[in-house]
């Protein structure tokens, strides 16, 4: 991965996509694959907004079935099942605990009944097992840290998970050897109008402060939360979007590998996933207004995530003092007038506010590769070029390992350890990097130092700074540190760090 910021503007081009999240670099990705001359930029670092402030979660979104959403949740299983498919390293199965306490809003008959029509929904096929029912005696027993009173039973169900950052940036990587043109740190600070239609933008490198512009037959405007900035602000106000704001924490090990989807107080539902060693909790919603960069986790939504934690989870005990990491991002959703931030639908569109002008709407990280090949169909249709089939749907992702994935990764574990990597940590690298692990186990095979932990107790290992910054388009210490390798968001004192990691 290069970065290149002479080749924005070295020729014109049939697509400018700006913003370098999962839907920019799906976009881009499809349309590339599809012949098409596309250029992606991004005015910070792949995925540095909402993509890397996600769940971590590849999921059907159980919870969108009491807003009888079955639409959005065939959808979500169907690219569930696609993309643990096609990329078996990024995606994998997590189990999760769902218990149930007496007077629930939603009661143990009716989530059953939910939960049965969630597998259906997956249909065949699906990468997680079929849900079923736990008693009382047996949740105690293997989670003896749940609240004891009022509790009736339970259920586990499966869904997936993912790291957020790296599945963008790996879809970045693939759009690039399609032959996109992909630059990080290349900031659109206005849209160029010609004849009453977008024909590109003016691009700054925020490294270097120069500036070109970037010619293009059609836009798409996919920067998200900052996307109505680039608009007049009648036509920002006529697209009637919400910003909705969710935090998370990020918290020690729970005893066992299982994630949870608990109640909280108020009716809502929230989260505890496995990732990396830690506990991810969230998330919260609430609207958000002002400039998204400022975007942080309020000392309020601190309080009302260990609450509900304390709540459902007494045995574990945790505090503030236990908060190991927190982020927060923002979600792009349309305005539903009388809903509340958790009732807005997370259906996607796609609006043309100026001509030559696309804006996606809404969506998820689950559903962004399907809709980014609606939005390549809009532009192959606005261009007038021959129909020219998705190439996203049958694919394997870009570092998708080749033959069978359980023999690939066990022999990917055996090297590594052989190289002095702990086992676990090598599971880790494997599922991280899929087939350019050759390049990190080729560093550590050469410096064997290398193989040692970034962080104790953390599964990185010291090959992958270097590697983050030669062939990652990594550029600055944030790059590296929150989104290459999620240190900043895990370890309390990640940036602490910078000064000893410039060593090597």
């Amino acid at each position: 991965m290069k970065r290149d910021f002479a080749a924005l503007s070295a020729e014109r081009h049939d697509l400018l996509v700006l913003g370098g999240g999962v839907y920019g670099a799906w976009i881009a990705l499809d349309a590339a694959r599809r012949g098409l001359s596309v250029a992606l930029i991004e005015q910070s670092d792949w995925g540095a907004g909402t993509s890397s402030a996600s769940s971590k979660l590849i999921h059907g979104g159980l919870r969108y079935l009491q807003y009888m959403q079955f639409g959005l949740v065939r959808k979500s299983l169907k690219e569930r099942r696609r993309l643990a498919h096609l990329g078996p390293h990024r995606v994998w199965p997590l189990r999760f605990l769902l218990p149930v306490y007496r007077g629930a809003r939603v009661g143990r008959l009716r989530l059953g009944l939910g939960l049965k029509i969630y597998d259906l929904l997956a249909g065949t096929g699906s990468p997680v097992a079929r849900s079923r029912s736990l008693g009382r005696a047996a949740l105690l027993e293997r989670y003896d840290y749940l609240q004891e009173q009022d509790l009736r039973g339970g259920f586990v169900y499966g869904d997936c998970g993912t790291d957020d950052a790296r599945l963008v940036l790996e879809v970045v990587a693939g759009a690039l050897q399609a032959e996109a043109v992909a630059v990080n740190h290349a900031r659109a600070t206005e849209l160029l109008r010609h004849g009453g239609k977008v024909q590109g933008a003016r691009v700054r490198d925020q490294l270097s402060g120069a500036e070109c512009e970037v010619q293009a037959r059609l836009v798409v405007n996919a920067a998200g939360p900052w996307a109505a900035g680039l608009l007049p602000p009648k036509l920002g106000r006529k697209l009637h979007l919400r910003l909705i704001h969710g935090s998370h924490l990020v918290m020690p090990a729970l005893p066992q590998e299982d994630a949870f989807l608990l109640d909280a107080d108020d009716g809502r539902v929230f989260f505890l996933i496995p990732w990396y060693g830690r506990t991810l909790v969230g998330t919260t919603e609430s609207d958000f207004q002002g400039d998204p960069a400022t975007a942080t986790v309020p000392a309020s939504d601190v309080e009302y995530l260990l609450r509900n934690v304390r709540r459902r989870l007494p045995g574990l005990e945790w505090s503030e003092s236990d908060v190991c990491g927190r982020y927060a991002g923002l979600r792009t959703l349309r305005a539903e007038s009388g809903a509340s931030a958790s009732e807005l639908s997370r259906e996607w569109s796609l609006e043309e506010p100026e001509r030559r002008l696309l804006h996606p709407v809404g969506g998820k990280l689950t559903s962004a590769r399907e809709d980014a090949a609606k939005v390549v169909d809009r532009v192959v249709r606005r261009l007038g070029l021959a129909q020219r089939d998705c190439a996203t749907d049958e694919t394997p992702m870009p570092w998708c390992p080749p033959g069978n994935f359980a023999e690939w990764l066990n022999t990917v574990i055996q090297r590594a350890v052989g190289l002095g990597v702990e086992e676990g940590t090598a599971m880790v690298l494997a599922r991280r990097y899929g087939s350019t692990v050759d390049l990190v186990l080729q560093r550590i095979a050469a410096h064997p130092q290398l193989s040692a932990p970034i962080v104790a107790g953390l599964p990185f290992v010291r090959a992958e700074l270097e590697h983050a910054r030669e062939h990652e388009m990594a550029c600055t210490e944030d790059d590296v540190l929150r989104r290459r390798i999620p240190l900043r968001i895990l370890h309390p004192h990640a940036l602490d760090l910078d000064s000893d990691l410039d060593s090597d």
